[in-house]
């Protein structure tokens, strides 16, 4: 029996192809979206878990010459967007309610970390933790639309990561 509808396939399929995501590879995709379908009902958290079964072509695509080259979100930028997390009664996010203030701090921020490293000329993506990414990145595309956000949980096995910066 399928556990998704083609409704929903397309949905989490679009939401890839917007994060500039290959879908290249749709038979993994495919069996990703089937592992956790049954237990997961909103397209977003699917993604998530299909973005963490492709690690190796979403690293693959950024790296060069097996270094991953990321702008990590400092302690400070972490627990903001953390805390900003609310919470249902299952401990599903509900909301992201982050202040108005920081948010544009945030923006500022990354923009200034983001140019810095675009004007030396490296290929890299923002790295952040796993709950927070799907949030970082709904605020850094806005600003820099082609620029991949991963988190740590979509990190290969065998990738060198090499920090260029931080943004804290």
């Amino acid at each position: 029996t399928a556990h998704i509808s083609y409704p929903g396939l397309q949905s989490v399929l679009k939401l890839l192809l917007a994060e500039r995501v290959s879908i290249r590879n749709l038979h993994m995709i495919i069996e990703a979206i089937a592992e956790v379908a049954p237990h997961m009902r909103r397209s977003e958290k699917i993604v998530e878990h299909v973005r963490m079964r492709i690690a190796q072509q979403l690293c693959g695509d950024i790296a060069e010459n097996g270094v991953l080259n990321v702008l990590r979100l400092g302690h400070r930028w972490e627990l903001a967007l953390h805390d900003s997390l609310k919470r249902d009664a299952k401990g599903e996010i509900a909301e992201f309610d982050l202040n108005p203030q920081l948010l544009e701090s945030f923006g500022n921020e990354v923009s200034a970390a983001v140019r810095a490293q675009i004007d030396k000329g490296h290929t890299f993506a923002v790295i952040t933790s796993a709950d927070a990414r799907p949030y970082a990145r709904m605020i850094i595309e806005r600003l820099h639309p082609s620029l991949p956000i991963l988190s740590h949980a979509e990190v290969a096995k065998g990738m060198e990561l090499r920090i260029i910066g931080s943004v804290s």
